[in-house]
């Protein structure tokens, strides 16, 4: 299957990368719509991408999202989905044991006096753990299915079904496959802002930061989607499209915090992401 190139500067496909003039000669391919390197990139190591990638820079997310040598696999896509739902826990936990960003019932697991006296047994911990995994991946979970979902069933008729899919393919179930893995990958991958979160295990910060990088993480989806979706230049102003489809997804995950609130789960916490 071929795979569009594009420039990573102005957006514009590219026929290739890397221009091989013979005897091991390789040069940058320079891109006939605004004259810059294509893709400069492609000579950054794993580190210096990643850090690009946090600073929100939008060559960079071309690059990842278009421009790899290879799409992301979907056991890597797995891989950073869990990733993510980690650090996420550990966002929880910082919040329980602050006792700052939250509202525990009064017969709440973490507050019942056999809860206290056994919180430095392994077992609690353990348990208390694997109850904030959970959530953690319930949340996560309904966040990428909810921003999925509108974005497949396209509601702005923006042609994002066919953009999604792999040449446009939608009889083909493994074009949906690929249409899902590649949508994962994409919010994986702008999502990681929340690496920030664990400055929290070495300084102290008010428990409202955290609300900082929620803020980062729902900006770097709204970039990864617009430019995976080709809705306009990001440079020049944010897809609003593209802004409520985001805003739906952190809508769903804080219905399902009140339905699992409602339904008698011990903890609420005042963070959507």
């Amino acid at each position: 299957m071929s795979r569009k190139r594009v420039c990573v500067e102005c957006g514009a496909s590219v026929p290739e990368l890397v221009r091989d003039y013979g005897k091991g000669n390789l040069r940058l391919a320079i891109c006939s719509a605004c004259n810059s390197v294509a893709d400069k990139y492609v000579e950054y190591e794993t580190v210096l991408l990643f850090l690009e990638v946090l600073l929100l820079k939008p060559q960079v997310y071309r690059h990842v999202l278009c421009n790899l040598p290879a799409p992301v696999a979907a056991r890597t896509t797995l891989k950073l989905f869990v990733v993510l739902v980690m650090l996420d826990m550990n966002v929880k936990a910082y919040l329980v044991d602050r006792d700052a960003g939250v509202t525990f019932r009064s017969e709440s697991m973490y507050r019942t006096p056999d809860a206290l006296e056994a919180a430095t047994s392994g077992l609690r911990v353990g348990q208390f753990s694997l109850h904030l995994v959970c959530l953690a991946l319930l949340e996560n979970v309904v966040y990428f299915v909810a921003v999925f979902a509108a974005i497949w069933l396209d509601p702005f008729r923006r042609g994002w079904r066919e953009k999604l899919l792999p040449n446009g393919e939608t009889k083909d179930g493994s074009g949906v496959d690929a249409a899902w893995t590649r949508y994962g990958s994409a919010v994986c991958i702008s999502s990681f802002g929340k690496l920030f979160a664990l400055l929290t295990v070495i300084w102290e910060f008010h428990w409202s930061f955290i609300h900082v990088i929620g803020a980062l993480v729902v900006v770097s989806n709204v970039l990864a989607l617009q430019l995976m979706l080709e809705e306009g230049d990001p440079a020049q102003g944010k897809s609003l499209h593209v802004v409520a489809v985001v805003v739906v997804g952190l809508i769903a995950r804080g219905a399902a915090q009140l339905a699992l609130y409602a339904l008698g789960n011990s903890v609420l916490f005042h963070v959507l992401v």
